[in-house]
């Protein structure tokens, strides 16, 4: 745990703060998910700054208010089909199948809490709880992914978002997305019969997901196990070049004027 930690959480997250306490909601929809994972031997790892956090703070990243597990594309399809059965009633599964529900990851939100932004006030979807994010990721290559994204992720995020004839810069968007996300589709087809048939080593993320970076599947499985906020939750087996592929030199705490907050504002129910 690095030796600022402490100070840092006085700062940004003591108990019973309002970030605080929406960490906790998290927290809380992640020990459910992953006991689910757990039970179905399904693999998954916490990733981006929530696994940072566990490395340097030993839990959240003090100033954040976000959680991620990543998970293979068929573990992830098999997850998907396991949860509606076996979350409980104060949890939602929202994938991109739902309508207005713009990006390619599914979420795990809570019902019990609205969070309150313009990318959530402008949504059609009912449940727009607290969430922790769910990413797949495949065999592929990121050169092929960043042509596919071009016309199938940019297309998809415009025909789904809410109230296309706000604007004319709107409607024009998803007019031109009509026709740009068949061809999207097409070649998100060819990328992954080409990825099927080389069996890449590397593992990008899913199709339509802004994020451009590789990672050795051998990084990532088989997993390890790591400490979270007092729980132990799955981790990639590299840490360190998982981390360092994406943070660089993770272990220092950045300056406070590069200390990402994002910090919701949540109503609860």
């Amino acid at each position: 745990m690095h030796p600022q930690t402490e100070d840092l959480r006085a700062k940004y997250n003591p108990e019973g703060s309002e970030l605080r306490t929406l960490q906790m909601k998290m927290l809380d929809i992640l020990i459910v998910v992953t006991n689910i994972c757990d039970k179905h031997d399904i693999p998954y790892w916490i990733s981006g700054g929530t696994l940072l956090g566990a490395v340097r703070h030993g839990g959240f990243i003090p100033w954040d208010d976000d959680i991620d597990i990543e998970l293979l594309y068929p573990d992830y399809k098999k997850l998907l089909k396991i949860l509606p059965k076996e979350l409980p009633n104060s949890l939602y599964l929202q994938t991109p199948r739902e309508k207005s529900y713009r990006t390619l990851f599914s979420k795990v939100r809570d019902k019990h809490t609205i969070i309150h932004s313009e990318e959530e006030d402008m949504a059609r979807y009912k449940e727009k709880g607290v969430y922790i994010d769910l990413f797949p990721l495949e065999r592929g290559y990121k050169g092929m992914k960043r042509i596919v994204d071009f016309f199938y992720g940019r297309a998809f995020r415009r025909l789904k978002r809410g109230r296309p004839f706000q604007s004319l810069k709107y409607f024009y968007e998803y007019t031109i997305s009509l026709f740009l996300y068949p061809i999207g589709i097409i070649l998100l087809g060819i990328a992954r019969v080409i990825s099927a048939l080389t069996k890449p080593d590397q593992a990008i993320y899913h199709y339509g997901i802004n994020i451009y970076f590789d990672r050795p599947i051998s990084d990532m499985l088989p997993v390890s196990k790591i400490e979270f906020e007092g729980h132990v939750f799955s981790a990639p087996g590299k840490v360190d070049p998982y981390l360092r592929k994406q943070y660089g030199d993770y272990t220092e705490v950045p300056p406070e004027g590069k200390r990402a907050t994002h910090f919701m504002e949540v109503e609860y129910l």
